[in-house]
């Protein structure tokens, strides 16, 4: 969704609820340094994860192509459960304020402010602590929870990295953001980079995993069908399938927290 659709676009149906407490334009503080690494992980944590959903504020919020955000409303107490205090230091949440096309631009600055934070913790990851002073940051993952429309209803979809490696399929949220994240110097996010990208933090490698949940498509494939199918509020069943789709990316996240390189 564009500012100028926010204008002109209305909802068939009544205006949704604001988001849940939760979500903030912030990211969620979750904890202190670990202790132990419980049982469910196959190793200990090799990077950091910065999960943020991205799509449409109030009263979009339970659109379409808002799915993202309804995928983190459950999301949220499943990681929870799964990984335990011990390891919440190593990950946070993050809802997008912000409209889909404009995600980028909070994304990366609550993303670079949370990331800072950590590497200060001097968290005890494998190979020891890192020390103040170093010049580059722990491994990171940028997780952004998005609608797919290519993807039938609760189906999950996984992708690594930007257009270079899948096409965004004219995603304009996910367009944001890797604009973003490119004229900030973060993506490619290999130790070493220019100037421009230490400017923002530690130089780091910064990884993206993009996790699309189904939507399902319209029949037409018109501009304007498209726009009104995404802009339409979801129905029970809708939001029931992409809840229900939480319990498989917690999996996908306990995997991507233990990736090594």
């Amino acid at each position: 969704m564009t500012a100028s659709q926010q204008q002109t676009s209305t909802p068939s149906t009544p205006t949704p609820p604001s988001q849940p407490p939760s979500a903030s334009d912030t990211p969620t503080s979750l904890g202190s340094t670990p202790t132990q690494t419980p049982m469910a992980l196959p190793r200990p944590p090799q990077r950091l994860l910065f999960i943020a959903s991205i799509g449409n504020p109030a009263p979009y919020r339970t659109t379409r192509h808002s799915a993202g955000h309804i995928l983190l409303d459950t999301l949220t107490p499943s990681l929870r459960s799964r990984l335990g205090a011990p390891l919440s230091p190593y990950y946070t949440t993050f809802y997008s304020p912000s409209l889909m096309n404009i995600s980028g631009p909070k994304v990366v600055k609550n993303m670079s402010k949370w990331l800072a934070a950590r590497d200060s913790l001097a968290l005890d990851l494998p190979g020891g602590p890192l020390p103040v002073a170093a010049s580059t940051g722990y491994p990171a993952t940028l997780v952004l929870l998005h609608d797919e429309l290519e993807a039938p209803l609760g189906k999950v979809r996984v992708k690594r990295g930007g257009a270079e490696s899948a096409s965004l399929r004219g995603h304009r949220g996910l367009s944001s953001v890797f604009e973003t994240l490119r004229g900030k110097g973060l993506f490619p996010g290999k130790r070493g980079q220019g100037q421009k990208g230490k400017r923002e933090g530690l130089a780091r490698e910064l990884d993206v995993l993009r996790v699309g949940v189904g939507i399902g498509r319209p029949v037409g494939r018109e501009k304007d069908s498209v726009a009104e199918y995404v802009l339409t509020e979801m129905e029970g069943r809708e939001l029931e399938a992409v809840s229900r789709a939480a319990e498989s990316v917690v999996s996908v996240l306990e995997e991507e927290m233990c990736r090594v390189g």
